[in-house]
């Protein structure tokens, strides 16, 4: 599921030792993580190193350190980084000073606006790599599970690879697993072709167990308390965690901001949300009926308190985050009913 520009991107962890830091980061955080892992896996025979940005923060020196130091018994190693936020750019101008052999490190991050002082020194300096990971068009995104459908012997028509795609939030990693499935269920492979039926898809999909958060964010943002509810039980019950949650509830929120700045200058909401190539035209209706319910000031408080709440649900102990979680997205619909 993977384009040309990506599949260059993770050949070169294997051609160009001259670069210190393979950064991936943007919207489609479940590709960044795809992305790293595959190239991770590439590094046959190599011990994996991983690191938080919380530790570089507090200690600059650690990163640089563990990039020029050799394992235990002399293997080769790398790096494996996440950033929760921009934590640790003095740790990464580090890195990228250092001179001669090093591991490499593979960072991810989630979306970082052209502002961002870790952004602007990745991708100007000559020692770091940059993927960055837009949120699949509908038709990139039905074309994607189609493709990695036929790495396993199953041929997918192209409505029910959408269906597929939109049932998992466009959430690669999730897609991939509802291909697997299907893949299992019909014993297939390459050298074993076989197509996949609806009702094959219906009894095994997502869209019955797993994870669908969008609904979810469709029922608070459309201030919708029942649905809200039934949602927010469904996903406990399914075990969905509250910081995947949180984070496409912030990728919602940007969307809509992006929407309402052109309504706010003019432009028709319906037309607006029907330009924006990323949405589903089915749920063309529900993201006009949000643009209506939230203007761009109350889009931009509701931004930052999510990057609270997120913080929060990063800092507490285990148990508390689910509940801490449906507490503020039951206050969030409440706001989104109040002003229907």
């Amino acid at each position: 599921m993977s384009n040309a520009k990506e599949r260059s991107f993770i050949s070169a962890i294997g051609t160009r030792p001259e670069i210190r830091l393979f950064f991936i980061f943007g919207q489609d955080e479940s590709a960044a993580a795809d992305i790293a892992s595959q190239m991770s896996a590439a590094l046959t025979g190599s011990e994996r190193i991983d690191i938080d940005s919380d530790r570089i923060r507090n200690d600059p020196a650690l990163l640089a350190d563990e990039a020029s130091s050799l394992s235990l018994f002399g293997d080769k190693r790398h790096i494996r980084l996440n950033f929760r936020r921009e934590e640790g750019v003095a740790a990464v101008e580090n890195l990228l000073a250092l001179e001669g052999d090093a591991n490499p490190v593979i960072a991810t991050a989630g979306n970082l606006t052209k502002a961002s002082k870790l952004r602007k020194l990745v991708e100007a300096h000559p020692r770091a790599m940059v993927h960055i990971c837009y949120m699949p068009e509908e038709g990139d995104a039905a074309a994607a599970v189609m493709a990695y459908a036929a790495t396993m012997g199953l041929k997918i028509d192209r409505p029910l690879a959408a269906r597929i795609a939109r049932y998992t939030g466009q959430d690669r990693k999730l897609a991939q697993a509802e291909i697997e499935k299907l893949s299992l269920y019909y014993d297939s492979s390459p050298q074993r072709p076989a197509t996949v039926e609806v009702p094959a898809f219906e009894a095994l999909s997502a869209e019955t167990g797993e994870e669908n958060i969008n609904g979810l964010i469709h029922q608070v943002m459309g201030g919708d308390l029942r649905g809200t509810g039934r949602e927010l039980v469904a996903a406990r019950d399914m075990g969905v965690d509250a910081i995947r949650i949180i984070r496409a509830m912030q990728r919602r929120v940007t969307l809509l901001a992006a929407m309402r700045a052109k309504v706010d200058n003019g432009s028709n909401p319906g037309a607006v949300v029907k330009a924006t190539r990323s949405i589903f035209w089915k749920d063309a209706d529900l993201y006009a009926q949000q643009l209506m319910r939230w203007p761009s000031v109350r889009l931009a408080g509701l931004n930052s308190h999510l990057l609270e709440v997120e913080s929060k649900l990063m800092h507490v102990r285990d148990g508390l985050a689910g509940t801490i979680l449906e507490e503020e997205l039951v206050r969030i619909a409440r706001a989104a009913a109040r002003r229907a």
